[in-house]
């Protein structure tokens, strides 16, 4: 007597079922972190201080009319020309400003041009986060999603209270997630026309330890981005820190620099006014930096791509 054949054809409430079972394995698979993580942008741009040439209206126009998916700003500090109370007011009446310096939008590092503490606290006081360690916005972190941006200050705070602080917010960071550090003065010498920041070096190996990706200064009014450094400045590319150095807001425009070995890119001209975006998803990264001039329609100068590189379980060295 034959036997029935057995029809292999899915039955549509078994496919739902092995696609459902699927879905949950893959979530379970993935670290706790990029199975929740929600997409988080960031616009970096600095040392908008004298607004030459309109840059400092070109780049809130964009952010505000054009490119608005961003969920924070990241300014590198040289916000006034001299941190009077003028100065700030000057600096805010710049186009655009108002509307981005508020509180949850905003994030800015201290600088020299901004070293004055009674306006520096007037002013940011109620916009910028603050810390737990002094309860100043000196230095401070700012999460969202698997993003943390911690902003570090060379210029008022004490350096052990600081350190402590850092060194204490890292250890609760989960290992998958994104940590991008900001403070004013490049770290090293030669990849800008600017001396090396000393102040920085503790910082570093704390941010190295914990597997940090990003650090973005200003101070240099050109655009830089760094391959993966140590904090001693050499070449690391499974876990180095990228430095982008973008402090083309428009406090002046330097002259093209040079190639180094720690270069990954800069412009080969003069510098002008860009935006660079950064754009966390899950375990991915993608750097994109903008020209903001209104004749070069938003035209792409830079673009770098990376995933997370310190899985967890994976012992910082």
């Amino acid at each position: 007597m034959a036997h029935a054949r057995v029809s292999r054809v899915n039955h549509p409430a078994r496919a739902h079922r092995r696609l459902l079972v699927g879905f949950l394995l893959g979530a379970l698979l993935l670290p706790a972190s990029a199975a929740h993580a929600q997409r988080v942008k960031l616009a970096v741009w600095g040392d908008s201080r004298e607004n030459l040439g309109g840059a400092v209206e070109h780049i809130t126009s964009i952010l505000l009319k054009d490119v608005t998916d961003w969920d924070a700003v990241l300014h590198a500090g040289d916000f006034t020309h001299a941190g009077s109370a003028d100065d700030w007011k000057r600096s805010l009446a710049f186009p655009g400003i108002a509307q981005l310096f508020q509180a949850g939008k905003f994030l800015m590092c201290t600088s020299n041009h901004d070293d004055n503490l009674a306006t520096w606290n007037a002013y940011t006081r109620g916009v910028l986060p603050t810390n737990d360690a002094d309860r100043t916005t000196h230095f401070y972190a700012w999460k969202k999603g698997n993003v943390h941006v911690i902003v570090l200050d060379g210029f008022f705070a004490a350096a052990d209270v600081q350190q402590r602080w850092l060194d204490a917010y890292l250890a609760k960071v989960p290992p998958t997630d994104w940590i991008v550090a900001m403070w004013h003065d490049p770290s090293y010498a030669k990849i800008t026309y600017k001396g090396a920041f000393k102040k920085a070096r503790p910082w570093l190996d704390s941010l190295y330890a914990h597997g940090a990706t990003l650090v973005v200064n200003g101070h240099a009014h050109v655009y830089v981005r760094t391959k993966p450094l140590t904090p001693g400045g050499l070449l690391d590319p499974r876990r180095g820190i990228v430095h982008v150095v973008n402090g083309a807001g428009g406090a002046s425009w330097k002259d093209p620099q040079p190639m180094t070995a720690m270069t990954a890119f800069t412009p080969a001209t003069k510098s002008f006014p860009c935006i660079t975006f950064l754009t966390f998803d899950g375990d991915r990264l993608h750097l994109e930096t903008i020209d903001a001039r209104p004749d070069r329609r938003r035209e792409v100068i830079d673009r770098w791509d990376t995933t997370h590189r310190l899985p967890a379980g994976e012992p910082a060295r």
